[in-house]
C-alpha cells in the first residue's frame, strides 16, 4: 500500500543504499531534505522505497517519475506499488507521466504492460549517462494490461 511521505529519514535510507545511490544521483550529490521540501514533488512510499512524481507544469497535468527502491523491494513490490502510484496520480489530475531509461541499466526501463512509449532513442545528457525518455498518457494507462488486471482485482 503506497502513501505520501516526506519522511527524510526513510528516503535518505533508501537513497544512501549502495545499490540505489549511483543510479538515482547519476554521480551528483542530492539533498533529499531539500527535495522533499519542494511542493511540486509528490513522494509516494511503499515498504522498501517508492516513487517521486515531479510536477512539470503549472496545472499539475504532467509529471516526471523517479523510482527509489532498495534491493529488498525489487520485483513484485516495485511493480505492484507502481500500479498504485500511477493510478493515484491519474486519479488526482495527472494526464501525462514521463520517466527515463538509463542506457546499460535495465532496471530503469518502465514496464511495457503499463503502456509507456519511448519518446526517442538514447541520447547524451549533461548528467553523464545516455538517457531515453518514456511517456505514459492517461488513455494509454486506462487501456493497459497492467491497469485492466488491476481493475479486475478490485
Amino acid at each position: 500500500m503506497i502513501r505520501e511521505s516526506r519522511d527524510v529519514g526513510f528516503w535518505n535510507g533508501v537513497y544512501e543504499h549502495p545499490e540505489v545511490k549511483p543510479h538515482v544521483s547519476l554521480g551528483h550529490e542530492l539533498d533529499i531534505s531539500e527535495l522533499l521540501g519542494n511542493p511540486w514533488i509528490t513522494p509516494l512510499r511503499a515498504e522498501h522505497g517508492g516513487f517521486w512524481f515531479v510536477r512539470l507544469d503549472n496545472l499539475g497535468r504532467v509529471h516526471e517519475l523517479h523510482t527509489l527502491f532498495t534491493p529488498e523491494g525489487w520485483g513484485r513490490e516495485v511493480l505492484n506499488a507502481l500500479k498504485e502510484a500511477v493510478e493515484h496520480m491519474f486519479q488526482n489530475g495527472a494526464q501525462i507521466i514521463t520517466t527515463y531509461d538509463v542506457e546499460g541499466h535495465w532496471r530503469s526501463r518502465p514496464p511495457k504492460t503499463f503502456r509507456f512509449e519511448p519518446a526517442g532513442d538514447f541520447a547524451p545528457t549533461d548528467l553523464g549517462p545516455r538517457l531515453r525518455s518514456w511517456v505514459l498518457t492517461r488513455n494509454a494507462w486506462d487501456n493497459s494490461p497492467a491497469r485492466l488486471r488491476m481493475a479486475q482485482c478490485l
